[in-house]
């Protein structure tokens, strides 16, 4: 892993990057990259971290503009709905940064809905519920977030996720929890 795309988590559960400046770079590296990749799902999984890096260094309108085109060739190809539905997740991400809480609500409600029931979808399920909890964290809805870190933690618990993962899903418990009790 690139150092350049080491996060920390805020009290917002927002990711931040420690180093701002080397990840734009990382970015820029990324997109300059697309030159050259001729295999469309290449392209995507460059494009969909390209979406996720530039949402955590706030250029939320570049971010949503590469994870669009990253759909748009998931389904003009058809690379399969486990890569669509990644990406949703991502876009949701975004669109929740922006404020545009009637169409991220919507888009968690889409994937965390598909997830439960596609066994393809599966496995992301836990990454669904934890993106989905923080959407409704953003909005000030606690008591509604804190279900989602639950089944996420119990889910990375039980897969024997990374351990970053199930920190993440600690963390997002532990300060959902703090809110409701002030």
């Amino acid at each position: 892993m690139d150092s350049r795309t080491e996060m920390k988590e805020d009290e917002n559960l927002r990711s931040i990057p420690v180093d701002p400046v080397g990840l734009r770079k990382y970015v820029i590296e990324l997109l300059d990259s697309l030159s050259s990749v001729k295999s469309h799902g290449k392209r995507v999984s460059i494009l969909g971290e390209a979406g996720v890096h530039l949402r955590c260094l706030g250029d939320l309108k570049e971010a949503e503009q590469v994870l669009r085109e990253a759909l748009r060739i998931i389904n003009e190809e058809q690379l399969g709905a486990r890569r669509e539905f990644q990406n949703k997740i991502r876009l949701g991400h975004v669109l929740q940064y922006q404020g545009k809480f009637k169409v991220s609500n919507a888009l968690f409600e889409e994937v965390v809905a598909a997830c439960r029931v596609n066994d393809e979808l599966s496995s992301l399920l836990p990454f669904a519920l934890q993106h989905a909890g923080k959407n409704l964290f953003d909005q000030n809805r606690f008591s509604e977030a804190l279900p989602f870190f639950a089944e996420a933690m119990e889910l990375r618990l039980k897969n024997d996720a990374p351990e970053d993962q199930i920190k993440s899903s600690a963390r997002a418990i532990e300060r959902t929890k703090a809110l409701l009790q002030n």
